[in-house]
């Protein structure tokens, strides 16, 4: 475990763009209180959080579609405190640009919403470049890793959701893709098995998707919408 890393110098950072699909996968019920700033359920977290990259570029680089990235995650307390303890999966598929770009926007050297995220950090676990199976569609939102993680997420239709429709909720405050429209899930799959050293398996529990499109390097705030910075 360590610190994150220092804030790379402003005349080193280009400007950036990702945009694609975010969900998780975690121990909280269904709903998650999380996602109204609310304590975890257990009054902790530990969970699967996944991004896939449909578009993005960082200066020049262009980011290469469906590249995806996997942090594996344990807090105690609320979400908006600095307590986050995880380690980042990297789809191997990047080439060393790629990889350098992700880093660096990943662990919040770059700006944007994930220096927010940067702050609310106490150590990481670490950043390793593995070979993944990663997809989105409406109905199965699905991460695989193999080895450490098997996970699984969809939906939630149990009570009263309309056939063929889904829960969503708009504009709840997620650090991790800034507010959007969130689509409520459960998680039929959730096992890590040694990924940092973390195992569990919450299959049963919540899970919930954003699309999102993040940019940088301007500071992110929490009061002003990244589409009007």
């Amino acid at each position: 475990m360590s610190l994150p890393p220092e804030p790379l110098p402003a005349d080193q950072v280009p400007n950036w763009r990702l945009a694609g699909d975010w969900w998780d996968l975690c121990n909280c019920a269904i709903g998650c209180p999380c996602n109204f700033g609310s304590d975890p359920t257990l009054g902790y977290c530990e969970g699967v959080l996944t991004w896939l990259i449909r578009e993005g570029h960082y200066g020049d680089l262009k980011i290469t579609r469906d590249l995806a990235v996997v942090l594996i995650i344990h807090w105690e307390g609320n979400v908006f405190e600095k307590n986050r303890e995880f380690g980042f999966l990297i789809d191997d598929r990047a080439s060393p640009a790629e990889r350098e770009a992700l880093q660096n926007i990943f662990t919040g050297r770059a700006g944007g919403a994930f220096a927010a995220w940067r702050d609310l950090t106490k150590s990481l676990d670490g950043v390793a470049f593995v070979t993944m199976n990663v997809s989105h569609d409406a109905e199965n939102w699905r991460v695989e890793v193999p080895g450490m993680v098997d996970g699984l997420g969809g939906p939630f239709r149990k009570y009263m959701v309309p056939e063929g429709d889904t829960c969503r909720i708009y504009n709840a405050p997620r650090p991790e893709v800034v507010p959007g429209f969130l689509t409520v899930g459960i998680a039929h799959r959730n096992k890590v098995t040694g990924a940092f050293g973390r195992f569990f398996d919450w299959a049963g529990r919540s899970s919930k998707h954003i699309a999102f499109d993040l940019r940088g390097p301007k500071t992110f705030s929490w009061r002003t919408s990244l589409q009007t910075q």
